[in-house]
């Protein structure tokens, strides 16, 4: 009896305390709910203060911001209404492209033969460069190509140099793109066979005297484009004028202005300016460095559809793995990667018979996008890079993209690829100093009066921020858009509950 007594009292006051701890647990839980409530309402608030600035009057601003951990909505604001992403249109590109190409994926461009080569090293027949649709070959790629040309023992070409772009449709361009922005750099045309990002480059070198006409070394041939120069050589310390610009349709490069005597280095940097049938120029400067070491080929440059299968390899460029690719995309926001991209996944859907309505890959996005729950309501891409301005996305949209990825195996891929704050990338000029500096992660875009940046940031509790910012007709300089940017941005990282 004595026993039961004793614990009986043991029990109760085990209970009691039990009670104790978990009434203590609730009041805290309860208060930290306050604080988070508070913390949360602060936060809107701050966000609210930095949009109501006279400079956006003009513009829309949609941004929507979730925390990883709890998929907590943080703030929204015109979340669901669709903007202009500019380049966050690459967020879409990059997410289809490791989806369906995979971390691994390699671009194979070859060289292949139709015809044998005889003992003394006379091919009876035809070379053909055959496109994968690699946007990052280069000149030195070609060279390699080239030498392997040799190596194979051939000596003399009686046919042609052939080129195969066929695995791309020949829409050059994406959707709406400005006709007077074609010879810009980030304009370049799109094909399944690339070189140079399908640039020439003229480096400019003023003349001995004041008056000279300006002299310029062209790469990485001299004789592809058609240079019509009236540039001169201006005093020393005047401001440099020099246009170069090229004749739409066509492979004339116009060069009009000045550039002073004592021009500084770095104000003196190579201009690359796009060229007019990427394909035909690829298979052109492969033509001239064969005929470089010793190769003579008796035939020009013709366009060529052939089944790759049905010839003899000679030579082959396999490219960097996709993992490496994705960061030459977005780090520095390169237009004709995205496109480059987009086309692959719509040809291989397309030869599989699943998707990719002519090698565009924009129908083949569109079901993998509804597939992993975005609403395709909110969206339509028109082209890969954002340079079109019938690309249409709602910020709820890049953030509810930016989560499934975060659940991918090869998240790693994708978030190692986006710019760092203050680091690298179109962000290494942003947010230095600040509590965001080399912690977010994210995709800047631009286009004329469409300003854009999602990603991620870590706050001081160590959760995850995902964020879109979209902001579209605002008649400001970009800058004001940018600090805006930056400033939430960096309330993310400063936030705690």
């Amino acid at each position: 009896m004595e026993l039961d007594v004793f614990l009986s009292k043991v029990f109760a006051k085990y209970f009691k305390a039990l009670f104790v701890l978990i009434l203590i647990s609730f009041l805290e839980s309860a208060d930290a709910q306050k604080i988070g409530e508070h913390a949360a309402a602060a936060l809107v608030k701050s966000i609210d203060w930095s949009l109501e600035i006279p400079d956006l009057h003009t513009g829309w601003q949609g941004i929507y911001i979730e925390r990883l951990r709890d998929s907590k909505v943080l703030y929204q604001h015109e979340a669901h209404h669709v903007f202009l992403p500019a380049s966050n249109n690459k967020i879409l590109t990059s997410a289809v492209a490791l989806a369906n190409l995979g971390a691994d994926f390699r671009y194979h461009t070859q060289l292949r033969r139709n015809r044998p080569i005889l003992k003394n090293g006379t091919l009876k027949g035809d070379l053909i460069l055959i496109g994968s649709g690699d946007p990052l070959l280069s000149p030195a790629d070609l060279k390699s190509i080239a030498k392997e040309t040799i190596k194979a023992g051939i000596k003399r070409v009686s046919g042609a140099i052939l080129y195969d772009d066929t695995l791309f449709d020949h829409q050059r361009y994406g959707d709406t793109w400005a006709w007077d922005d074609m010879d810009f750099y980030y304009s370049a045309q799109i094909s399944a066979l690339n070189l140079n990002e399908n640039m020439v480059f003229l480096q400019p070198h003023p003349g001995k005297k004041k008056g000279d006409p300006v002299r310029f070394d062209i790469g990485p041939v001299t004789d592809y484009a058609n240079i019509l120069n009236s540039a001169v050589t201006g005093g020393a310390g005047t401001p440099s004028t020099l246009n170069i610009s090229r004749q739409l349709g066509l492979n004339t490069i116009l060069v009009t202005g000045t550039i002073p005597l004592d021009i500084k280095p770095d104000k003196n940097l190579p201009v690359g300016v796009t060229i007019d049938n990427p394909s035909r120029y690829a298979a052109y400067v492969l033509k001239k460095y064969l005929e470089r070491d010793g190769v003579r080929v008796h035939g020009g440059i013709l366009e060529s559809k052939t089944s790759a299968h049905a010839l003899k390899l000679v030579s082959e460029h396999v490219s960097e793995p996709l993992s490496v690719i994705l960061k030459k995309l977005n780090k520095p926001s390169d237009n004709l990667v995205a496109e480059c991209l987009l086309k692959t996944v719509g040809a291989k859907l397309k030869k599989q018979g699943t998707g990719g309505e002519s090698g565009t890959g924009a129908q083949a996005a569109r079901e993998w996008f509804k597939l992993i729950g975005m609403d395709i309501s909110e969206l339509n891409q028109a082209d890969g890079s954002g340079l079109s301005r019938t690309n249409y996305v709602s910020p709820a949209n890049i953030v509810k993209l930016l989560v499934f990825l975060h659940s991918r195996p090869d998240f790693s891929v994708f978030f190692d690829s986006l710019p760092i704050a203050g680091v690298d990338g179109s962000l290494r000029n942003r947010m230095k100093d600040t509590p965001a500096f080399n912690n977010c992660h994210a995709k800047t875009g631009y286009v004329s009066h469409a300003s854009s940046l999602s990603g991620y940031v870590t706050n001081k509790d160590g959760d995850i921020m995902v964020f879109s910012i979209l902001m579209n007709n605002h008649l400001c300089p970009n800058k004001v858009c940018t600090q805006i940017q930056d400033k939430i941005v960096n309330l993310l990282a400063n936030y705690t509950e």
